[in-house]
């Protein structure tokens, strides 16, 4: 691991290079500051909320225990109880129309009209970031996003599973979600390629697949049964895939996950039947220490294989636990303990993977301007062409700055999660959170405007 990351530090930017990196990110910050909701859009009460939450850490603390608790409400005087314990002391900070609907008597009629806005509140927030319940419900945002020239990958809700039944359940879904998009999108006149040529525009259906679902009994002390069963149930998402000519990425996890993951995914697509499946995708996630000796593992394994993989890098996701799991029993933590080294370190893996897109298509998920314009620039500096990468993003956020990219002619894919409410609040309160952290983009890019300059500062790695 020492070799690989003193390989990574040595490869670093020149100023020239650099320069036109921020210079292209001040023009994406331009387009964005044009872009803002307004009163009558209907992300603009979402976007109220995140700025009172990031205004006011109590008031996000307690707005989101109450989307956490709301599925299991069953009456209005519950919801107007939980509005006026949880959101009631800070009443007198709030605007005058949220400041009436929280400080109420449960059995009021004013309650049943707090508890219907509540409801509507939470299920238009949920409806930015979770497409609908199943694939039919999201058939139309899915076809409203290739009518605005983004592409997508759908995930169905759930990371674990706790019996067999509710494993093959997840998969039967995952069967299902395949056959109702061959049939449908695939009639779209909207599924033509967006960028003709693009090797991720192959086909218009894409779908992300956590592995961890499949499997009740997934356990690195039972690695060669899971990475077994994972393989098999992994084989007829991919069967069902290649039959309707869908696109595949697996999806990374948390630390104790990933090497069965990755090695039902070699075993996979190592294999005779799936040696020609195009691209398929595996994510690797920048904010671990080892992401880059994984990547020169999957881009041998890529050679090995004799046809192109897709690398979607990422930053990463499980931070908060895998960080605070190290602490408690006091090992030595997998991940960088800085998010400026996260960064630095997704720009280094950035340019291996554009150095590498012969054998490995890149695609960069995320939505910080700084280390979006790094790959684009990058990329055209050793030659390639749009057509040679892409670029990701999470459905319901950061929306003007994938349309700033697409404007310029980039192929952008949005990451779209499908789930009922209930299952999907888990997913619902990770995204606000990540709106309204002191590090989020989204935070200084929509609320922040005068600090352009120190979010397009290079970042640097350290240990």
């Amino acid at each position: 691991m020492a070799a690989v990351m003193e390989q990574i530090i040595a490869n670093t930017l020149n100023p020239d290079t650099n320069r036109e990196i921020v210079n292209f990110g001040r023009e994406i910050f331009g387009d964005i500051d044009r872009a803002q909701p307004s009163f009558l859009s209907k992300n603009y009460w979402t976007s109220k909320i995140m700025q009172w939450s990031m205004a006011q850490p109590a008031f996000k603390i307690n707005m989101f225990r109450l989307v956490d608790v709301l599925p299991t409400l069953r009456s209005s005087n519950a919801i107007a109880a939980h509005v006026t314990e949880y959101l009631g002391p800070l009443a007198d900070s709030l605007g005058g129309v949220a400041r009436w609907g929280v400080r109420i008597n449960p059995k009021s009629f004013r309650a049943k009209l707090t508890a219907l806005a509540v409801r509507i509140g939470v299920r238009q927030m949920a409806a930015q970031f979770i497409a609908g319940n199943d694939p039919r419900d999201a058939l139309k945002p899915l076809r409203r996003l290739r009518r605005r020239k983004i592409a997508f990958t759908c995930d169905l809700l759930g990371e674990f599973s706790l019996s067999e039944q509710e494993s093959l359940a997840y998969l039967e879904r995952y069967m299902n979600a395949l056959s109702i998009f061959g049939r449908e999108i695939n009639s779209w006149s909207e599924s033509t390629p967006i960028i003709s040529g693009h090797p991720g525009e192959l086909s218009p259906v894409c779908i992300s697949v956590k592995l961890t679902a499949l499997y009740s009994q997934c356990s690195i002390l039972n690695f060669e049964r899971t990475v077994a069963t994972l393989s098999e149930r992994l084989s007829l998402i991919v069967r069902k895939a290649k039959e309707i000519k869908a696109l595949v990425y697996v999806d990374a996890e948390d630390v104790s996950s990933n090497d069965m993951i990755y090695e039902s995914f070699r075993r996979v697509f190592g294999s005779t039947e799936f040696k020609d499946f195009p691209f398929p995708g595996i994510v690797l996630q920048a904010y671990a220490k080892g992401s880059g000796e994984l990547l020169n593992q999957l881009l041998e394994f890529a050679r090995k294989r004799g046809a192109p993989i897709a690398v979607r890098l990422v930053k990463g996701a499980y931070w908060d636990h895998e960080t605070i799991l190290s602490q408690q029993n006091n090992w030595p933590s997998p991940l960088f303990a800085r998010k400026e080294s996260s960064d630095a370190n997704y720009e280094a893996l950035s340019r291996i993977l554009i150095d590498n897109h012969k054998i490995a298509l890149p695609a960069f998920a995320s939505h910080n301007v700084r280390s979006l314009a790094h790959a684009c620039i990058y990329a055209r500096k050793c030659g390639l062409t749009q057509k040679d990468f892409e670029l990701q993003m999470l459905f319901g956020m950061a929306d003007p700055i994938a349309e700033s990219f697409v404007a310029r002619g980039y192929l952008v894919r949005q990451y779209v999660p499908l789930g009922d409410t209930l299952p999907g609040m888990g997913y619902l309160i990770r995204r606000l959170l990540e709106n309204t952290s002191n590090e989020s983009f989204l935070r200084h890019t929509f609320f922040d405007e005068n600090q352009v300059d120190d979010l397009l500062r290079g970042p640097v790695l350290s240990e």
